[in-house]
């Protein structure tokens, strides 16, 4: 491999958390094969996204084109391609986010690339870069090879990499000259909707009370309920809940929900699926309370609680109550 390449996602002129992510594989993946990595930027104005890109990253290729003031996955995968033929062999690392996912698989054509989604890791063995996905619904973890490659593409799991900002100082800005020839795309954005609000904004609190699938199929909500009020929180869930339309999807912590950074997060019946724990991870104490003690969620809690939901439960509302007289 000669490079490393990321792209850059960003909406409303502003990166987006993810990005970072991204970044940090990149440079680790790079580190370990000893090689550059780049920064790549498509966006209708550049300037100031390109220079906080380049705070990361040693290089950033910035392409500016009214065709990305929002998501378009045709002149993403035109620019990418004519952008990066003829820089092979290379690593192109972009974020699982469900736009991105629009464009790697044709992107991956294009470009006569190896293709894998949504990794949470990867390995490097006699200078060959293996990418970690899982497989069978969760429950086989694979490692992937990608033979006679010349190019790959992966996209990441959000939350599978944590970012730090490094001492790399400014990068080079060099800006390319837009591919694109204007009007010639068969896909049009049309509009962005944003998700539902409800009455609870659960990415602005503080402290939330979480409750997943392990809460069993018919559970007393109000039981949890009243134990988020009498810790001064609010009521979470992870997808299996909203499935089963026991609370909405406001509700939902995780890549496919909400994203959220309490003080305190206290997970209640939660296996920890990475899709779950990519929602958490910028809360810095997870409590976690599960009766199966290898599950994920107790690899990431500060606390652990090996029991039943049904007897802790109430034990810590009494004594949450009793404290409070």
């Amino acid at each position: 491999m000669k490079n490393v390449f990321v792209l850059a996602e960003h909406r409303n002129q502003q990166l987006r958390d993810a990005t970072w992510e991204a970044v940090a594989a990149a440079r680790k993946i790079a580190a370990d094969l000893g090689i550059e990595y780049t920064g790549i930027l498509l966006a209708d104005k550049v300037d100031a996204m390109a220079q906080q890109l380049a705070a990361e990253c040693p290089k950033v290729l910035a392409v500016e084109d009214n065709a990305f003031a929002s998501f378009n996955s045709e002149p993403i995968t035109q620019a990418l391609t004519t952008l990066l033929k003829d820089r092979g062999p290379f690593i192109l690392v972009m974020t699982n986010s469900n736009a991105v996912i629009d464009v790697a698989p044709g992107l991956s054509v294009y470009l006569d690339a190896a293709l894998a989604t949504d990794c949470f890791g990867y390995e490097v063995r006699d200078g060959k870069f293996l990418a970690l996905r899982q497989m069978y619904s969760y429950k086989v973890n694979a490692l992937v090879s990608f033979k006679n490659a010349q190019n790959i593409v992966v996209t990441l799991r959000g939350g599978a990499f944590s970012f730090s900002p490094g001492a790399q100082g400014p990068g080079a800005v060099e800006k390319i000259p837009s591919p694109l020839a204007e009007g010639r795309f068969k896909k049009r954005f049309l509009g962005f909707v944003e998700a539902e609000k409800g009455d609870v904004d659960i990415s602005a609190a503080d402290i939330i009370v979480s409750v997943g699938r392990g809460i069993g199929d018919e559970p007393d909500m109000s039981m949890f309920e009243s134990l988020a009020e009498a810790m001064g929180g609010v009521l979470a869930c992870s997808r299996p809940i909203v499935d089963k339309n026991l609370l909405p999807k406001y509700h939902q912590v995780g890549t496919s929900g909400v994203e959220v950074k309490p003080k305190v997060y206290l997970a209640l019946g939660i296996s920890g699926a990475f899709q779950h724990l990519g929602g958490i991870k910028g809360s810095p104490l997870i409590v976690a309370v599960n009766k199966d003690p290898k599950a994920p969620i107790f690899r990431v809690a500060q606390y652990g609680v090996v029991g039943d939901l049904n007897e802790i439960v109430p034990a810590l509302e009494e004594k949450l109550q009793e404290a409070k007289k």
